[in-house]
């Protein structure tokens, strides 16, 4: 009897333990108890993916119909940004002595493929630096609300705050890279003309030529973007993005030949 009852004692800490170790713990009991909150955030994720997809269809297919008009007004407003910043340009030069500056013939190319090549490269990654801030104003005002659907409390107001923080970002990432292509610019333009035996806004009225085919290609989306977003027309930018892009390219490659090709010859010329 003393040996069923030591038995007895020892199959129930048995079972007790095996209890214990089939229970699930706290972390699984989380993801076990609360299924429909991830089936919620990946389905957010899916139908932000649908939705991001739907739009460049749909902006595609209405732009198809007239794009050249659409092209126009974005172009219109980059060549705007382009001029504005020419204009900073020669202000920022006014505060340097010509005289105290030492001649620097840029336009001198002794491989003029090589250069031509450089340039745009050089150029696109301006260009794709400003079509990435255009794509992530897209994810943050139109993908990011329907996101959020998926979470609750400080993570779904995180995503819904994406939207003014994106505003910002991109207002700040223009003026900082007009700012600094303007400062650069104005640096060197007052030695550059000292080469070529002229003053600073004769040179920019030069090489206009192809500095504005140029600069109205790197804004492009940056162009689109203002556009779009007065229009508040947010679904529109990721289609946006990527069509002032390609648009933008071609431009590039006409800006740099001209660059190369042309500009050097009409300063030479203009100089004597």
């Amino acid at each position: 009897m003393r040996l069923q009852r030591g038995r007895s004692r020892a199959d129930t800490d048995s079972v007790n333990r095996d209890v214990r170790q089939a229970e699930p713990s706290d972390a699984s009991r989380i993801e076990v108890d609360d299924p429909g909150r991830e089936t919620a955030r990946i389905d957010g994720e899916r139908e932000a993916l649908a939705a991001g997809l739907g739009d460049v269809r749909e902006s595609f297919a209405r732009w198809n119909r007239d794009p050249g008009a659409v092209v126009r007004v974005w172009l219109g407003t980059s060549m705007l940004v382009g001029i504005a910043l020419l204009l900073a340009t020669w202000l920022l030069s006014l505060r340097i002595d010509p005289d105290t500056v030492e001649a620097i013939r840029t336009f001198d190319h002794l491989d003029p493929r090589s250069d031509a090549i450089h340039l745009v490269r050089r150029n696109s990654l301006v260009l794709l630096m400003h079509a990435l801030i255009c794509f992530a104003g897209y994810m943050a005002l139109t993908s990011m609300p329907i996101v959020a659907q998926g979470y609750t409390g400080w993570k779904r107001t995180l995503h819904l705050a994406a939207g003014p923080i994106a505003i910002v970002f991109v207002t700040s990432m223009t003026i900082s890279s007009f700012a600094l292509q303007a400062w650069t610019l104005g640096n060197a333009a007052p030695a550059i003309a000292s080469a070529y035996g002229m003053g600073t806004a004769q040179l920019l009225a030069l090489v206009s030529v192809h500095a504005l085919p140029e600069l109205a290609a790197v804004f492009l989306p940056l162009g689109a973007w203002l556009v779009l977003a007065r229009r508040r027309a947010y679904e529109d930018l990721l289609a946006g993005s990527v069509f002032s892009t390609a648009v933008a390219i071609p431009l590039l490659v006409i800006a740099a030949i001209t660059e190369v090709w042309v500009t050097p010859r009409l300063l030479e010329l203009v100089a004597g």
